[in-house]
Parts: C-alpha cells; structure tokens; sequence
C-alpha cells in the first residue's frame, strides 16, 4: 500500500479513504494500513506543548480533552507503533481555501517515537480548567520532513537543568506596608532575611530548578550557600501556606548535592502542631522578631 506524499495538501477524509483510520480524534491507528496518523490542529488545544522544538523533535501532546491522559488506546498505540509495525505519519491543518470545504491538511513527514525518551508529562488545564496531567510524546523525523506547523515557544530540557539566580538582595530591606498582599509580603521577608544573613557573612542568592520535560522553571526564593540551606518563604503561618512549603521544600531538595537542610520563613510564629509537623521534618522555620532579628526553631 502506498503511502501520504511529503508535503501534499490533502483532506482528512481522503486520507481515511485511502489508508483507513478513525476520522475523529488526533491521534488515528490503522490497521489496515499499519499506519498511526497524527494530526495538529491549525492552533493546537495545548498550545505550548505541540510543535517543533529547538532540539530538532516534534513534541506532541496526546489525546484526552478532560482529566489525567492515560496511556491507553491511541495514546499506546502511538507509543508501541514500532513494536505493531506501524509507521507514523503527521500531518498539519491548513485554513480551508475559499470555495471548499472539509478538513485540509499537509503532510509533515514520517516519524517515530524517540526510543530513549518517548514522553515526558506536564501538568496543563483540560477543557473545564481543570489541572491534569498530559503526556506529550517526542516524535524524531524519520527522512525528510515538510519543516511547517507550530513552534513550542520553550523546548523542554532532556536532563534537569539548574540556575544560580542572584536576585536584588542588596537593596535595602523593605518597609512594612499597613495593608500589603501576599506577594509584597513575600518580598518583604526575603529581603529581609536576606540582608540579615548577608550580615553574618553568608552567601545568600535565589536559584531556579527546570526540571526535565517541564517548559517553565521552579523558583527557589533563598538559597544559604554558606550554610547548604533551602529557603521557602510563605506570606502566611497558615496551614495550607506551611503544607505548601514543605512539600516546595521536599520537591526542591532532590536537585541539590550534597542534600541541603530546609527552612521556612514565614512573617509570625506557626501554631504548635504546625512546629511539630516541621519539626519531625527536620525543617527550621524561621520568623521575624519583634525586637529585631529573627527567631528560629533551632536556636
């Protein structure tokens, strides 16, 4: 059997004429064609995670509108193509010329799911909003491909990369505000501390963790690196603010060699069980002190 010439303008239900397929959905095995069909819509539903990368692969976002993606049906189909003795075709929406009608698209090209790293998951909302996991594969060219459709604006890494980020700490401390949000409240106290461990002579900076397969960094608000120490800052000694952080701090503490011990500056003392929680941890927290300073559960 034949197969979609590189490059040609086709419409989806011709190619389902001549090769077989599901007409709905993104990702179309076939059977009797040994063929999966992929095809990108003119803008993606996930824009930012479907297109071509910098590192030369056509990233992919799998199918699923609503809830966590699940390696399942076409989404395994996609993955095992190589082991069914399929080849992957991908094709490109095209706007639809004047005077037609139906789906057109343009052939990309042959592809096969990279061997080494056949996806990576990203959180991204579904179509309620609502945050999910999604499975973007990473498809490698396979011969010539037709270099159109969509761009990631961020091509994720293939290995964890981390940044020093040496943010405005020397700026003088902040003044408190009557009425501040969270956020300045968070400013605040990282500044403050800040200046306050730079006066005991450490050296004190922010850092940023991309983590392999993600499009967006993770911001570590303090990093001691005299001392080897992770510092998130919370606007709040609330509950849900102190349960935020450890698990930031638990996250952020798999990247770093040697393992650092953690803090939480928050801007007034937790209650008891809250300390205790931290406390069987093994995390400081740290809070300003009314005559200067700050108080730390391990002094």
């Amino acid at each position: 059997m034949d197969e979609p010439v590189l490059g040609e303008t086709v419409r989806r239900g011709e190619l389902h004429a001549r090769f077989g397929g599901t007409p709905q959905g993104a990702i179309s095995p076939s059977s009797r064609s040994q063929m999966v069909m992929l095809f990108v819509a003119e803008q993606p539903v996930l824009d930012g995670f479907t297109g071509w990368g910098d590192d030369g692969v056509f990233h992919f976002a799998g199918a699923g509108m609503t809830g966590d993606q699940e390696m399942t049906r076409g989404n395994l189909a996609l993955l095992r193509h190589k082991e069914q003795g399929r080849a992957v075709h991908l094709f490109h929406q095209l706007p639809t010329p004047p005077g037609h009608h139906g789906r057109f698209y343009r052939h990309l090209g042959r592809f096969e799911v990279d061997p080494s790293q056949p996806y990576h998951l990203v959180d991204a909302p579904d179509t309620y909003g609502d945050m999910r996991t999604v499975i973007v594969f990473r498809l490698r060219p396979v011969g010539a491909t037709y270099l159109d459709g969509p761009r990631l604006p961020v091509t994720p890494p293939a290995e964890t990369l981390f940044f020093d980020k040496v943010p405005e700490l020397a700026s003088a401390p902040q003044r408190r505000q009557p009425q501040e949000s969270g956020g300045a409240i968070v400013k605040r106290l990282t500044s403050e501390y800040a200046s306050y461990l730079s006066s005991l002579g450490h050296e004190v900076t922010s850092a940023q963790v991309l983590v392999k397969g993600e499009m967006s960094a993770s911001r570590i608000d303090l990093l001691d690196i005299t001392e080897n120490r992770l510092i998130e800052v919370k606007h709040s000694a609330a509950r849900q603010a102190v349960r935020t952080a450890i698990g930031a701090l638990m996250d952020y503490r798999r990247y770093f060699q040697p393992t650092p011990t953690l803090t939480l500056l928050v801007p007034a003392v937790p209650r008891e069980d809250l300390l205790d929680l931290c406390a069987s941890l093994c995390i400081e927290v740290v809070w300003p002190n009314p005559e200067g300073g700050f108080t730390s559960t391990h002094d």
